[in-house]
């Protein structure tokens, strides 16, 4: 019975060097450390197998090192086989040059080598040991042609093929494309299938788009990797969002090729694709873990080991320390999303999703963050908050009620007369400093705010959150100027990017926001991305936030629309409607109340 794995790709020799953050252009700044290491997507992906329990033919071509006896070291593995590794003294072994950060990420330059040299014959030479393997892993750092083989050979035996894309700017898109037909399995990160699908991916939403454009190909599964926010499943059953475990990361080098040879162990298992993109998650997250990256590889028992002590956690969490202050947040974010769906409840009208995906930001800023006195709300040295997407105004008065500045009876009135009106108002509500539902102009208020503070020589911050189609208005963009320009330091804006409006994907309904992130550097902004629902990544940046000194600053929130219930999150359809009363049942349930009677 076949159970083996062909690894066909690319070996490399790793220099390495660490340095506290990347370079800008034309910056040149210290490095920490020096690594010699082993590496290569397919060398990794075989010793990746091979420490899994996994026989493995190994398929590729090494030339001279410049440092002898590195590139092997991990490869004189007893699980794997080497008869169709091939040495070509006349070339140079392919070199990465490697800047890391660490948790931060790393940039990559890549020098191909030998790697260049594999051919299509030396693959045709290997066919019987892609006869006796049960899954190919194939990656596009060897040249196309070479790939195209390596499919067709496995195709032709009947074996289940992954291709991993990577080194994608070393190669043609449509070459790339043009291999896609009959793959079982694509694997890539956000940068390769952005580039795959000429469009920017640094969100779910658009993710889902490329991966059901690479479907139309003949794709049977894509999975795009996207760090922090998680794994993307896009197949016949449409997206499905798998998240990441939560660990110290000390290098995520490895971590994609970790990944995808877990992936292959667990379908030459025969498991469901499900099941491997989650065993393949843990393994991408213990290898992080060490620096280099073959050095952390985990093996069977420890990968199986990780997954039973985080389930039984109640899956990782993605914090280096669960501290006082984030199990607070956190309890105070649940309530405040049973309190939403109750408010929404009662007045049969409202917008859930929007508010759901906000509720993590502004549980710490009134809980955490922010400077305010509940008994004096109009105190003039006081942290302001403006939501300028005025109809996430549920989250904001469940925050507020959190914080004490009205009883939480008052919020079974919204939307009914003299309650708690649909968006925020600051002349009938305690607590709110401002009053929006008119999207596209809460930064411009924030901007004369800041401005008064400075005048009046007060200490506060401004605080203002935008929704993510809102910032397709114009005057969010002049207001980004005249904060940059007046170099409004206390002026923290957040971007709410959970990536749907209305009734669509932010691209569907007018065009995509991408490269979000350039645009506000552009505009002399310093930003900040995070996880949205990351206690500890919001608390951070907003300790950031207030280092920033001579420009404002503005936290892109990656965040998920309906976040909480489960049957809600990333569903347009709940941007503007109130749940039913079965589906607040089911909700609350889900959100830990079990009995509730619509008010």
């Amino acid at each position: 019975m076949k159970n083996a794995i062909t690894v066909i790709g690319s070996i490399n020799f790793d220099i390495m060097v660490k340095t506290a953050r990347l370079p800008e252009r034309g910056e040149t700044i210290a490095g920490e450390n020096l690594y010699f290491l082993p590496g290569g997507k397919g060398a990794n992906q075989a010793v990746a197998v091979a420490r899994l329990g996994k026989k493995v033919y190994f398929v590729a071509k090494k030339g001279r090192d410049p440092v002898p006896g590195i590139v092997m070291k991990n490869l004189k593995h007893p699980n794997i086989n080497l008869d169709f590794f091939i040495e070509d003294n006349s070339v140079e072994t392919g070199i990465a040059l490697v800047n890391t950060t660490g948790k931060r990420g790393n940039r990559v330059t890549l020098f191909t080598g030998a790697n260049d040299k594999l051919t299509p014959e030396d693959i045709e030479k290997a066919e019987s040991a892609i006869r006796d393997s049960k899954v190919v892993v194939v990656c596009t750092e060897i040249p196309i042609p070479t790939v195209r083989k390596a499919i067709e050979l496995a195709q032709k035996n009947n074996v289940k093929t992954i291709l991993n894309v990577g080194a994608i700017g070393t190669k043609n898109r449509e070459d790339v494309l043009s291999v896609l037909k009959g793959l079982d399995i694509v694997i890539m990160n956000e940068k390769e299938g952005g580039y795959l699908t000429n469009r920017v991916i640094s969100h779910m939403e658009t993710g889902t788009l490329s991966g059901l454009e690479l479907r139309k190909l003949g794709v049977n599964h894509v999975i795009i990797t996207m760090g922090k926010e998680g794994t993307l499943l896009v197949n016949v059953h449409g997206a499905t969002v798998f998240h990441r475990y939560g660990v110290e990361v000390v290098d995520t080098v490895g971590g994609g090729d970790a990944f995808v040879g877990a992936v292959a162990v667990a379908i030459a298992d025969d498991k469901f694709v499900i099941d491997a993109i989650d065993y393949g998650n843990a393994a991408g997250a213990l290898v992080t873990t060490k620096i280099g990256a073959q050095e952390g590889l985990p093996t069977k028992e420890e990968i199986e080991k990780f997954i039973e002590v985080k389930k039984k956690d109640g899956e990782a969490k993605s914090y280096k320390e669960y501290n006082d202050t984030i199990k607070k947040l956190e309890k105070v974010a649940n309530n405040m999303r049973m309190n939403i769906i109750k408010m929404l409840g009662c007045a049969r009208s409202g917008h859930l999703g929007g508010s759901l995906s906000a509720v993590d930001i502004i549980a710490a800023l009134y809980m955490h963050v922010m400077k305010i006195d509940p008994e004096n709300p109009e105190w003039e040295e006081r942290d302001r908050f403006i939501l300028s997407k005025g109809h996430g105004a549920p989250a904001l008065y469940a925050a507020l009620v959190e914080a004490g500045f009205f009883p939480e009876e008052k919020l079974w009135t919204l939307r009914k007369i003299g309650g708690l009106s649909g968006h925020p108002d600051m002349k009938a509500i305690p607590g709110v400093d401002m009053t929006t539902g008119s999207l596209g102009q809460g930064l411009s208020v924030a901007n004369g705010m800041a401005l008064a503070a400075r005048i009046k020589g007060l200490n506060y911050r401004v605080y203002v959150m935008l929704g993510d189609g809102e910032i397709q208005e114009g005057q969010v963009w002049e207001a980004a100027m005249t904060s940059a320009t007046r170099r409004l330091d206390n002026v923290c804006a957040i971007l709410d990017y959970n990536g749907l409006q209305i009734d669509g994907s932010i691209g569907e309904v007018k065009s995509g926001l991408e490269p979000v992130v350039e645009k506000w550097k552009a505009f002399n902004w310093n930003v900040i991305e995070i996880d949205g629902h990351n206690y500890e990544a919001i608390v951070e940046a907003f300790e950031d936030a207030k280092k920033a000194k001579g420009m404002p600053t503005i936290i892109i929130a990656r965040t998920i629309k309906g976040k909480g219930v489960s049957f809600m999150e990333r569903k347009v359809e709940y941007h503007g409607v109130a749940p039913t009363e079965e589906e607040c049942q089911k909700a609350l349930k889900e959100l830990g109340c079990e009995e509730w009677q619509n008010k």
